[in-house]
């Protein structure tokens, strides 16, 4: 396999290569105007595939790399959008995003605690302080307690249903005696 040093040694005109001074490599400038530029012109580069495919492959995070600004593209870090384009790539998150992404669930579970709340407590109030680690308020409490109270009244509505039933087809049986499948033939015959 050719590596891409090799592939631009031996194709000419390449736009890195010819627009470069020892002053001026726009493909690392500092001014994100100056890599613009640069990033314009890789779009004539016969390797232009073959560049970006290096950079990707070796997590490229400075410069100009078959038209992408990589420089540009990692300033995305630090951010909740960051560890969103992390993972999308299939990378694990960098400290900085996975920072900004935990903060941002936190806010989020704040917004969801507050909203709570203002509501006098509910059964998501209560699990919220427990995923923020937290005490549950006694609002909340009383949420899921409520909550709790309901569900095992509705469990016990419904096992005195099932009793009755039980009781109903017990008794019909006493009344009528057992069905089985012989007696249904000799009364059929």
């Amino acid at each position: 396999m050719t590596s891409l040093h090799d592939l631009m040694n031996h194709t000419p005109g390449l736009p890195c290569r010819t627009h470069t001074t020892p002053t001026n490599d726009p493909w690392f400038s500092t001014d994100p105007t100056e890599r613009q530029d640069a990033a314009r012109q890789c779009h004539r580069c016969p390797l232009l595939l073959a560049c970006m495919q290096d950079a990707l492959s070796r997590r490229e995070q400075h410069g100009v790399w078959g038209g992408v600004d990589f420089q540009a593209r990692a300033t995305g870090c630090g951010t909740d959008r960051g560890y969103r384009s992390h993972r999308s790539r299939g990378e694990k998150a960098c400290p900085a995003c996975q920072a900004a992404y935990d903060e941002a669930v936190e806010a989020n579970r704040r917004r969801i605690l507050a909203e709570a709340h203002a509501a006098g407590g509910s059964v998501r109030g209560y699990w919220m302080h427990r995923r923020l680690g937290e005490t549950a308020c006694v609002s909340c409490k009383r949420a899921c307690a409520r909550q709790s109270q309901e569900r095992r009244k509705a469990d016990r509505a419904a096992c005195e249903r099932a009793r009755r039933v039980w009781d109903a087809r017990e008794a019909a049986e006493d009344a009528n005696g057992p069905q089985t499948g012989v007696q249904a033939l000799a009364a059929a015959s």
